[in-house]
């Protein structure tokens, strides 16, 4: 039989990659493989025509680059297979308790270029597909034989945050594993370092553990094992019918099914299972928080990091989601007050008609004038009926202040910046927010009738933009407007619970206000506004290949960089940031844990590393004025409450409190 000519193509490239003494075996099988997959995909490209053009004047050459051009694919992936076999070769093995990984050993990308070992795509449940779908995770089975962990696993599905695309498989509950050391069986080698779990954001809606936002340079080079991980997202993560079949919560149980993994095996990859700090940013960090007022999560964890979110923040947990599953339905075409129709046809849904309809529900007029749906959370959280798979079931302000395990916790100067990227995709949100201003009142502050809840939003107006239209010049108003309803103010609620209660772990706030080249979200999404977005700081924790320009080894950003990472990573090995040390460190200060309900220190990252009392004071103290009075069903005028705080003039502490001009405006004109 005649063998296809593309596979003596192959056959060529194979020997070429076995025999050539020019280059190594990896390095040349990588330019085999490379080109094939390039010029797969460079058939309807400008690309290709312009290299076909260079290579005119041989005819030869020309003919055979174009012949190349239609290696199938399936090619170019054997080829791939086979030189990862060979770089990986007697790559690192580790064995778990289900069986065995192989991994590789890399460089940092960093100055130092520390080695360390990745292990990628590592399963820790079943694939949540077909009846599975919308169910907790079911555990998977032991296999024999060797498994590669080489590449990251599918992600899962989700609206791509840069380019609006759906992305993802349903078979997405993979994990990845980076440690700086493995354990040595012949010599007794056990290094037991701290292992940080690293619970990604994106709204529940959105994201991934990978490393394409999330590479674990910085934090391996420190000495931990960082582990990283997927979680089902939007509405096959979080739906809820508020029964017992579908009780909700999903993406919450793939992240205890993910610790229970790493309690179980990441001391096989050089971890200390009785060291796990949880961390991780917005979604992700009410998700740690979460897991501290969470029974099931009990004993997997012994520190937690929550960065901008916190579980009684406004946005974190769902309101009537029986009802929001039904809008789904109705989005999809199917309409239909039955429980058990509604389940059948959504099981049934692909998974991408799925995710672009709860995109819609999201984005749906008349909706966004709230500032919960401005971050755009359309599945969420949710309380459930008491059972033993039960992972939430009684709102996180009456379990406060949950797990005793030291607890650090903060926000970013100008979260609100995040904003912009709404109202690129919605122009209309200001003019929605101006004509409907009431309906940024608080929930827990619109228990009274309308003529209140509207007093309460004048008060609110006058403060962030005395009594001015909401437009693109007063932005700065609704930017600390959204950082203080959404972020400030749900942090310092945690921080004072935690402080009040008999628990014995210390707590940490910190306050990021250093706008850098590696702020994150902002160069992501292109944003120029001054001031540290939401998820800025995570550009300091991670290398993201995108956004590490060639910075001087003596710029501001990596030394905040090093200073973050070594204060994280203490945290993780010791409980505490800033650990009396006996070696030369880059961070030569003390990080107080907050002691007093009254007087909040803090950490304020603003390159300088400063501790301070009592974050944007003058904004904590109207916000504190409106609850006491109208929370618990005051009714006082609270002209007290409404006056405005002079542009950069109110410092506590060392720096201004905000934009806003004095204003003396009353809640109730008298």
């Amino acid at each position: 039989m005649r063998v296809r000519w593309w596979r003596g193509v192959l056959l060529c490239a194979c020997a070429l990659v076995l025999r050539s003494d020019a280059l190594p075996p990896a390095t040349l099988g990588d330019v085999v493989a490379n080109a094939a997959t390039s010029l797969n995909s460079m058939k309807v490209t400008g690309a290709w025509r312009r290299l076909s053009s260079t290579v005119s004047e041989s005819v030869g050459l020309k003919h055979a680059l174009r012949r190349l051009q239609n290696v199938p694919a399936r090619a170019a992936r054997l080829v791939h297979a086979l030189v990862d076999r060979m770089r990986v070769g007697g790559g690192p093995l580790v064995s778990t308790q289900l069986g065995a990984l192989r991994g590789r050993k890399l460089l940092t990308r960093t100055t130092a270029q520390m080695p360390y070992y990745s292990f990628k795509g590592i399963r820790y449940a079943q694939p949540p597909r077909g009846s599975l779908r919308f169910r907790p995770p079911a555990p998977l089975e032991p296999w024999s034989g060797v498994r590669d962990a080489l590449e990251e696993g599918a992600v899962c599905p989700h609206r791509f945050m840069l380019f609006d695309t759906y992305k993802g498989d349903e078979d997405c509950l993979f994990l990845n594993v980076y440690t700086p050391a493995l354990p040595d069986k012949m010599s007794g080698y056990n290094p037991k370092l701290a292992v940080m779990v690293w619970i990604h954001g994106g709204a529940f809606a959105m994201g991934s553990g990978n490393a394409f936002l999330y590479g674990p340079d910085h934090l391996v080079s420190a000495g931990v094992v960082l582990v990283t991980l997927n979680y089902r997202l939007g509405a096959l993560g979080f739906l809820s019918l508020e029964n017992d079949e579908v009780s909700g919560n999903m993406g919450l149980k793939d992240q205890v099914m993910a610790l229970k993994w790493v309690r179980d095996n990441i001391e096989a990859f050089g971890g200390d299972p009785g060291r796990v700090t949880i961390f991780g940013e917005s979604a992700g960090a009410a998700s740690v928080h979460l897991h501290m007022l969470s029974p099931t999560s009990q004993g997997l964890f012994h520190a937690a990091i929550a960065q901008s979110g916190v579980a009684v923040a406004p946005w974190a947990l769902a309101q009537e989601p029986r009802a929001r599953a039904f809008e789904l339905g109705r989005e999809l075409g199917i309409d239909t007050n039955n429980t058990d129709e509604l389940l059948g046809y959504l099981r049934a849904t692909p998974s991408e008609l799925l995710v672009k309809a709860g995109a819609r529900l999201s984005s749906a007029p008349g909706k966004s004038a709230d500032l919960q749906s401005t971050v755009a959370l359309p599945f969420l959280p949710t309380l459930e009926k008491d059972g033993p798979d039960a992972f939430l079931t009684r709102p996180p302000a009456d379990t406060l202040p949950g797990a005793d395990v030291p607890f650090l916790t903060g926000y970013n100067a100008q979260e609100g910046i995040i904003l912009f990227r709404r109202l690129q995709r919605y122009p209309k949100l200001l003019s929605e927010l101006e004509q409907e201003f009431r309906r940024v009142v608080p929930p827990a502050l619109r228990g009274h009738n309308d003529t209140l809840t509207d007093k309460i939003a004048d008060a609110i107006r006058a403060f962030y933009f005395q009594k001015k239209p909401i437009e693109n010049r007063n932005i700065d108003g609704l930017i600390d407007l959204f950082t203080d309803v959404m972020f400030l103010r749900p942090a310092l609620e945690t921080v004072r619970q935690q402080v009040a209660s008999t628990r014995t772990s210390p707590t940490y706030l910190y306050r990021f206000a250093f706008d850098g080249a590696l702020g994150l979200f902002k160069r992501m999404l292109g944003i120029t506004h001054p001031g540290a977005c939401h998820g800025d700081e995570m550009g300091y924790l991670f290398y993201f290949s995108r956004l590490n320009y060639r910075l001087d080894d003596d710029s501001p950003e990596l030394a905040v960089s090093r200073r973050m990472v070594q204060m994280w990573t203490n945290f993780a090995k010791t409980g505490n940031p800033t650990p009396s040390v006996d070696y030369e460190s880059v961070v030569d200060f003390s990080w107080p844990r907050v002691n007093d309900t009254e007087t909040i220190s803090y950490l304020d990252i603003d390159g300088n590393f400063t501790v301070r009392a009592d974050p944007e004071p003058t904004r904590v103290q109207f916000w504190n004025r409106l609850y006491d009075d109208y929370a618990a069903g005051g009714h006082a005028a609270l002209g007290h409450a409404a006056g405005g705080h002079a542009a950069g003039g109110d410092k506590a502490g060392g720096h201004a409190d905000g934009g806003h001009s004095d204003n003396n405006t009353t809640l109730v004109d008298e």
